[in-house]
């Protein structure tokens, strides 16, 4: 057997998975990450002065059934911002991804010959249903690059674009009316969460003993209060389906998985007073429970670079 299983232990909640040890594989693919977390908030400040977005016709009926603020913005409004992050970002995961370099480097020209293949690149992002992957495939021969690494890239880049428009929207988003597993502001769903102290609450819905649930959005950084044992695809509370796993010397980060639907999202608790964790970067410092969570048949919640080709 690759890892000792008598140094781990399964949540009270969870049946029957164990978490590996980490490895120096998987600190060396977190830290690549990592990096290139830090390298979209560099960018960030290379965007045009003015966000594609500043003000909504705000419908807080829709948004009580369940509307993300963002969804009627024209996806192309980010156009400019998409440009101005392409030209940031692009060479530095040329440097990070030196295996899909000279891809990364024939998109970064292509967008720069062509500004009008942005528009191709942002409506495969936002698209959805049957026509996607034919999105992708046209985004990527005209391009000139693969499947894979024109997802990739594109994603990171319209990262670097709600990142910077999140804060703007937050405004709009009104907690007492979203207990939903998927953003608030551009409707993704969260990459982590995270278990922090309880406040007074009205009701104890939203609490336990074990804290209150923030989930971090995967696309635009938002985090939103979220109801502690529900799954936030499916949306079961069944105990016995949505369970969680965690290893004996980490007891603070964990892995839920759902039976139900088959999905897995990470998170870590920091109620104990923890303070060295990013939200940003913290699905990568529990990526070694991923992998397993993987091994047994779930999937990710959210398809991410490391989790899809691991």
């Amino acid at each position: 057997m690759w890892f000792d299983e008598r140094k781990f232990k399964v949540k009270e909640e969870a049946k029957a998975l164990v978490p590996p040890p980490r490895s120096p594989a998987v600190t060396a693919i977190a830290k690549v990450f990592a990096d290139l977390v830090d390298r979209r908030a560099a960018c960030r400040d290379a965007l045009p002065e003015t966000p594609p977005v500043t003000e909504l016709a705000f419908d807080p009926a829709a948004f009580t059934e369940g509307t993300p603020i963002l969804a009627g913005v024209d996806p192309l409004a980010f156009r400019e911002d998409f440009l101005a992050a392409a030209r940031c970002l692009l060479p530095g995961m040329a440097e990070l991804f030196p295996a899909v370099a000279s891809e990364l480097n024939t998109l970064s020209t292509a967008l720069a010959d062509t500004p009008g293949l942005a528009d191709v690149c942002i409506e495969a992002a936002f698209g959805d249903g049957d026509d996607r992957a034919a999105l992708w495939d046209k985004t990527a021969n005209q391009c000139g690059v693969s499947v894979p690494v024109a997802a990739f890239a594109v994603d990171e880049i319209l990262k670097v674009c709600l990142e910077r428009l999140a804060p703007l929207m937050a405004g709009y988003v009104q907690e007492e009316t979203w207990f939903r597993g998927y953003c608030p502001i551009c409707g993704s769903y969260p990459d982590v969460g995270c278990l922090v102290p309880k406040e007074q609450e009205p009701t104890d819905y939203l609490v336990s003993k074990s804290g209150q649930l923030h989930l971090h959005c995967a696309r635009c950084g938002h985090v939103w209060r979220y109801v502690r044992i529900k799954c936030p695809a499916c949306e079961t509370t069944d105990h016995e389906k949505f369970t969680s796993l965690s290893a004996n010397d980490r007891d603070d980060e964990r892995v839920y998985t759902c039976s139900e639907c088959g999905i897995f999202f990470p998170c870590v608790d920091l109620t104990g007073g923890r303070t060295d964790m990013r939200l940003e970067t913290a699905a990568l410092d529990l990526m070694h429970l991923e992998f397993v969570a993987a091994e047994r048949g779930f999937k990710p919640l959210v398809a991410q670079a490391w989790n899809i080709f691991a």
